[in-house]
C-alpha cells in the first residue's frame, strides 16, 4: 500500500476523543483509574472498590485488580481478571472497556503462572481425614490449592486414631510445592485393620457332551423315462426351373466432340477429391496494450502502528484518488500513477516511546500530499474468456507534501483541578486538554513548562519541516518529501466489453493498508 513510512504515519493520524457519559460511579472510576496509573494504589483502591459497588466497568475493574497484583493480593487479582476477560461486549461499554476485556485475558494468564500452589500428600491412607489451612478446611487436599505468596500458612491435619497435626508454611511466587504428611496414632489406639483381598475361586467348566451326528438314509431315486422318439416325414422339394439371362443389348458409345469434351471432364458426383479443402483458422483476438484509468484509493492506518513510535493513537482513514497508465507486455502490467492524499487529522494525544507522561502533546494536521508510484502486476486469467483475471505484483514510489501545516501543543490531564498540583496525575491520554501557557491553568507546571524541546508548543505551534533544523532544538517533523513501498499489491480485474475494465486492488506494508477502485479505457 502507499503509505509514508517512519515518523511520517505516527504523527498524520485522525484521533476523535470518545464521548464520556456521566453515571454512577464515574468520578470516584476516573479518579481511581488516575491514581492507579500513577501508582498510587493505596488512594485507588477505595475508590475503585466504591465505583464497582455503584456501577461495573471492566475499564474500572482491570485496574483495581492491578492495584490488588502489585500489593500481593494475587488471588484476588486473577478472579478479578477472569471474571472480566470472559464478559462480552454489552450496549453502553466504551472504547476502554474493551480494551480492558481484552487486556484482562493476558493478564488473567500471565497472574495463573505466578500464584504459587500448595499439595498435602499423606504418606498413607488415613480414616477421615481432615486437613485446613489457616483455619479453613480444603477438600481434596492432595490436589493443588492456589494461595497468596508470602502470607503465613497454618497447616493443621486430623485423622481418627491419630494425633492432630500443625505446620507453618510459607510460600513464594511460582512455588508449587508439595507437604508430605505423617501422622503420629494416639496412646493405646489400635491401628486400622487392613483388609485382606477376597479370594476368588475360579469358576470350573463342565465339558459339554457331544452326541454323534445322526445317519443320514439314502434318498431313493427313480431312473428317468424315457421317451419315444417322434417320427419325421420327409418333406418333398419341387424342383425350380430357371430362367435363362436376358440378353443385354450393347449401348453405343458416341465419341465427344465439341463442348462435349468439357463435360466429360468434369468430375462426377461420387468422385472424392484428392485433397480435403482446409478451413480458414479463427482470427485471434485484438490487444489492447495501452489503458488510461482513474478512480479511488483510500489509506487505513491502524492504530497499532503507532506503538512502533510511541503512545497514543487510532485507526486513520485516508481518502484520495489516483490517475493510471497501464503498459501491457504480455501478461505483465506494468501501471504508473499520479495520486491524492489528504492527511485530516482533528486534535489527538501522541508522545515518544520511552518519554515520560508530562510529554503528551495534542497535535493536528491539514496536510495533502501528491504521490508517485509505478507498479508490477501479473495477471493470471480465471476463466477462457478472461473476463475475470488475478493480479499479484509490487510497487514503489514517492510522495510530496505541498499544502497543509502540521501543529503540537503541551496537554495536561483534562480530570485535574485547576490549583491543586496533586491532582495533576497520569490519566487517559484521550482525556487530556491544551495548556493555554506555561504552568497555565495553575498547579500544571510539571505538563505545562518551558523547561524541555517543546518549550514554545501553545497557541497552534507550527512544526517546521523534517529538512529543517532550528537552532537548539531537534530536528522538525513536518514531512515534505517521504518514499513508500506496497508489496504485495494484489487486485482482481472484470472486463465487460474488450476495451473496458475495472480493477478492485488492496496492499499490504508495514505500515498500514491501501484499497481501491479503478476504470479504465484501452486507447
Amino acid at each position: 500500500m502507499r503509505l509514508p513510512i517512519a515518523s511520517f504515519f505516527g504523527i498524520l493520524v485522525v484521533l476523535l476523543a470518545y464521548p464520556a457519559v456521566a453515571g454512577p460511579g464515574d468520578k470516584e472510576a476516573n479518579q481511581g483509574i488516575n491514581a492507579a496509573k500513577g501508582g498510587f494504589c493505596k488512594r485507588a483502591i477505595p475508590l475503585l472498590e466504591s465505583a464497582e459497588e455503584q456501577r461495573h466497568r471492566p475499564s474500572s475493574a482491570v485496574p483495581l485488580a492491578d492495584c490488588y497484583a502489585k500489593q500481593g493480593e494475587l488471588r484476588k487479582a486473577a478472579e478479578i481478571y477472569h471474571t472480566v476477560a470472559n464478559e462480552k461486549k454489552e450496549p453502553g461499554y466504551s472504547a476502554r472497556d474493551v480494551v480492558a476485556i481484552t487486556s484482562a485475558k493476558k493478564k488473567a494468564a500471565a497472574l495463573d503462572a505466578r500464584i504459587p500452589t500448595l499439595v498435602v500428600a499423606p504418606a498413607e491412607p488415613y480414616e477421615g481425614l481432615e486437613v485446613e489451612v489457616n483455619g479453613e478446611v480444603i477438600s481434596d487436599p492432595s490436589t493443588p490449592h492456589r494461595f497468596d505468596p508470602g502470607v503465613p500458612l497454618v497447616v493443621v491435619a486430623r485423622a481418627e486414631g491419630y494425633e492432630e497435626s500443625s505446620q507453618k508454611v510459607v510460600l513464594k511466587e511460582k512455588q508449587r510445592r508439595e507437604l508430605k504428611l505423617r501422622l503420629k496414632p494416639k496412646p493405646g489406639a489400635k491401628p486400622p485393620a487392613e483388609k485382606k483381598p477376597v479370594e476368588t475361586k475360579p469358576v470350573e467348566k463342565k465339558p459339554v457332551e457331544k452326541k454323534p451326528p445322526a445317519e443320514k438314509k439314502p434318498v431313493e431315486t427313480k431312473p428317468p423315462v424315457q421317451k419315444k422318439p417322434v417320427e419325421k416325414k420327409p418333406v418333398e422339394k419341387k424342383p425350380v426351373e430357371k430362367k435363362p439371362p436376358a440378353e443385354k443389348k450393347p449401348v453405343e458409345k458416341k465419341p465427344p466432340s465439341g463442348p462435349d469434351k468439357a463435360a466429360e471432364a468434369k468430375p462426377r458426383p461420387d468422385d472424392k477429391p484428392l485433397v480435403e479443402p482446409t478451413k480458414p483458422e479463427p482470427l485471434a483476438p485484438v490487444q489492447h496494450n495501452v489503458w488510461l484509468g482513474a478512480g479511488f484509493q483510500g489509506f487505513l492506518i491502524p492504530k497499532l502502528a503507532f506503538s512502533l513510535f510511541g503512545e497514543g493513537g487510532r485507526n486513520v482513514l485516508v481518502p484520495g484518488g489516483d490517475v493510471a497508465l497501464t503498459a501491457k507486455i504480455g501478461r505483465l502490467d506494468l501501471v504508473f500513477s499520479i495520486a491524492y492524499a489528504r492527511f485530516l487529522m482533528k486534535d489527538t494525544p501522541f508522545k515518544p516511546n520511552g518519554h515520560p507522561d508530562t510529554d503528551y502533546e495534542i497535535i493536528a494536521s491539514d496536510l495533502q500530499a501528491v504521490q508517485a508510484s509505478a507498479s508490477f502486476l501479473w495477471n493470471i486469467p480465471l476463466d477462457r474468456g478472461e473476463l475475470f483475471s488475478f493480479r499479484i505484483g509490487a510497487g514503489i514510489g514517492a510522495g510530496w507534501t505541498f499544502l497543509g501545516e502540521l501543529y503540537r501543543t503541551q496537554a495536561y490531564p483534562g480530570d485535574a483541578v485547576p490549583g491543586d498540583p496533586s491532582t495533576f496525575v497520569p490519566g487517559d491520554p484521550y482525556r487530556y486538554v491544551k495548556c493555554r501557557g506555561p504552568n497555565n491553568p495553575a498547579g500544571s507546571f510539571r505538563y505545562c513548562n518551558q523547561l524541555d524541546y517543546d518549550a514554545d508548543h501553545y497557541n497552534g505551534y507550527v512544526e517546521p519541516s523534517w529538512f529543517t533544523r532550528p537552532r537548539g532544538r531537534p530536528q522538525g517533523l513536518k514531512p515534505v518529501v517521504y518514499p513508500w513501498l506496497v508489496l504485495p499489491e494484489v487486485g482482481l480485474t472484470f472486463k465487460p466489453w474488450k476495451r473496458v475494465a475495472f480493477d478492485l486492488r488492496a496492499g499490504a506494508s508495514v505500515t498500514g493498508l491501501l484499497g481501491g477502485l479503478d476504470l479504465r479505457f484501452a486507447l
